[in-house]
């Protein structure tokens, strides 16, 4: 199945762009040439290529600043390129290294030996800090945890034995995995309102928070379908373990993929559209959640508009370096 064979998942919600789409590309290769250097040659110049910093401006167009978007390009890189490099891991090993990541987001010091990935995860945390405040730091970083924890070590188990999980397991770890719960967090300081626990706790909200997950791990798996059906390996598109679990075609799972993607999208509708009352931030909290819903479809047109290498041509999706000499 090619690329232009994929059908294109549809929003009831416009897209916007912040102004920075391309105005961070020299700072994001300084940035690889500077603290990506344990990383081989070959795959750096790969994320040159793979517009992670144009993502930003597509996830979040409230930003109205250079300095404002900055951190969040700078975050969209580094976790990223932790969550390629990191892919199989050892769990054991990964445990550790994702305790003292989650230490610099929320104070500490990078240590002298770490790798430069560290000096990044500072850099963000010190640029968001006039935008956040310590209940938000503390948020990002369980995010982090629990899509480390419940996303990546959960995925490991399955890559190692290339065995397919059923599809209610999967649909649990790609929540996590697809890190959108930790990419989710800068929608509060893009747009200027940092929930308080009254509404980032809420059921609804947490539901919302959930959808928006689920709908883009799919949304990630049909953007990434022609690349994974190139690796005989790849057990965790969605897409794929419908064809797997289902015995149906690639083009019946595609159906039944973008079924639960739409059912997800109504379901999320119907919550927005019934908020609960939250008194005089109620308008707050309505523009946080639209504005959750601009970064599902942004990042939906960046897929199929943007000007990314990642999902379009074969062989410019690196492979995990993690334990490799480089």
């Amino acid at each position: 199945m090619k690329q232009s064979d994929v059908p294109v998942l549809q929003y009831p919600w416009d897209y916007k762009i912040a102004p920075f789409a391309e105005s961070f590309y020299e700072e994001q290769n300084s940035w690889i040439n500077t603290d990506y250097l344990f990383m081989s040659e070959a795959t750096r110049t790969k994320y040159k290529k793979h517009g992670l910093v144009q993502a930003a401006s597509y996830m979040f167009p409230a930003v109205q600043t250079m300095e404002q978007m900055r951190p969040i390009a700078r975050f969209m890189v580094w976790l990223t390129l932790y969550d390629d490099y990191y892919e199989v891991c050892p769990i054991k090993e990964l445990a550790p290294i994702r305790d003292h990541i989650m230490d610099v987001m929320l104070g500490e010091n990078p240590r002298p030996d770490d790798i430069g990935l560290l000096r990044q995860v500072a850099l963000s945390r010190d640029e968001f800090r006039p935008y956040v405040n310590n209940n938000w730091f503390q948020r990002w970083a369980e995010s982090f945890y629990d899509y480390t924890t419940y996303g990546i070590m959960e995925e490991t188990p399955y890559k190692l034995k290339q065995e397919f999980p059923t599809l209610s397991n999967l649909l649990l770890i790609r929540e996590y995995s697809i890190s959108m719960y930790p990419y989710g967090d800068p929608v509060e300081p893009s747009m200027g309102f940092i929930a308080p626990d009254s509404v980032s706790k809420h059921p609804v909200i947490k539901r919302l928070k959930m959808l928006m997950c689920r709908i883009m791990a799919i949304q990630n798996d049909f953007a990434s379908i022609e690349k994974e059906l190139a690796v005989k390996t790849e057990v965790l598109n969605i897409i794929l373990v419908m064809k797997h679990q289902y015995k149906i075609s690639l083009e019946e799972a595609c159906t039944e993929a973008m079924q639960m993607h739409d059912d997800y999208i109504s379901e999320f509708v119907e919550l927005q559209t019934s908020l609960p009352e939250f008194g005089p931030i109620q308008r707050d909290v309505k523009n946080f959640v639209h504005h959750m819903t601009l970064m599902i479809s942004g990042l939906g047109a960046w897929y199929h508009k943007g000007s990314s290498t990642r999902y379009k041509i074969p062989g410019e999706y690196p492979s995990p370096e993690y334990g490799k000499k480089v």
